[in-house]
């Protein structure tokens, strides 16, 4: 009869364990998932972050080939002198670089916001019955 007894109580306490390890597993499959969705966000993030500084950094530096072209080009036209050109160089000097130190700011700010964005939840998608044609 003791053993009658024990197996009752095993069989309780093996579907107890049952049910008790699917709802763990469960939660550790959605902790899973939303890791997994978490990395991804970050390494898009982080990669549209890089784009967008290597895109701004070629912009300022062609912008700053354009304007130091410029004024080599009416200098030697006769239409600014040497010293206009030293001063004219040096502002285009100046303009280039508070572009180029304002980048990684920029480059923060566009990260941030894309992890900020909210995620929209998927629809869940029901398997399809592929029909044969006729």
């Amino acid at each position: 009869m003791a053993t009658a007894a024990s197996k009752r109580t095993s069989k309780k306490t093996s579907t107890q364990a049952s049910g008790t390890s699917a709802t763990s597993n469960r939660r550790h499959s959605d902790a899973l998932g939303e890791l997994l969705v978490h990395a991804t966000r970050v390494q898009l993030a982080t990669v549209t972050s890089v784009s967008k500084f290597v895109v701004g950094w070629a912009q300022a530096a062609d912008r700053y080939a354009q304007a130091v072209s410029d004024e080599l080009i009416s200098r030697a036209h006769g239409e600014t002198s040497g010293h206009e050109l030293l001063g004219r160089l040096a502002t285009v000097s100046t303009r280039h670089l508070r572009e180029v130190t304002a980048l990684p700011t920029d480059v923060v700010s566009h990260f941030n916001s894309e992890l900020a964005k909210p995620i929209k939840p998927r629809p869940k998608r029901r398997a399809a019955r592929r029909q044969a044609a006729p």
